[in-house]
């Protein structure tokens, strides 16, 4: 009877504590048909348009610094990223602070490699907020993961299939 009694107590305090502040990521690869060199080159230079292809609105810009302004279905909010200098590839952008004071942390990493004829793509983004699950959090990344990936194959093209 103690066992089951300490089993559930357990279950009870790992449930409040994951409803805290749940962690969700979500991810996308594909192909372009530009060479790796003009990829890096333009995602570099882009930071702007990328920040508007998902959904936010810049509101700001200084240095590698973003301020951001971003409607959701809770309201809109703003918040600062740091777009990190590529590293072999590698992208990042992270969150510096927000007035929402639920977001936690953010991170989206963009990696760019060579893939035969093409340029491969992988888009991570990952997110902690406070209050939310981590299946809610990783619906509610969607919408800007699919504008990220619409705006590289738009400005360079997908392969076709044979």
């Amino acid at each position: 009877m103690n066992v089951k009694r300490f089993g559930l107590m357990i279950a009870i305090l790992s449930v409040g504590y994951s409803a805290e502040a749940g962690t969700g990521k979500q991810t996308t690869t594909f192909l372009v048909t530009a060479n790796y060199q003009a990829v890096c080159r333009w995602i570099d230079q882009n930071s702007n348009a990328i920040d508007e292809s998902t959904g936010a609105e810049v509101l700001g810009v200084r240095g590698r610094q973003s301020k951001l302004r971003k409607e959701t279905k809770e309201g809109a909010f703003t918040f600062v990223v740091d777009h990190q200098p590529e590293q072999h590839g590698q992208f990042r952008t992270v969150l510096l602070s927000s007035d929402k004071a639920n977001l936690v942390s953010q991170e989206t990493e963009i990696l760019v490699e060579r893939d035969k004829d093409a340029t491969r793509i992988t888009i991570n983004v990952v997110a902690t907020v406070s209050g939310h699950t981590g299946m809610a959090i990783a619906i509610g990344i969607r919408p800007s993961l699919r504008g990220m990936r619409k705006l590289l194959e738009t400005q360079f093209g997908t392969p076709t299939e044979p």
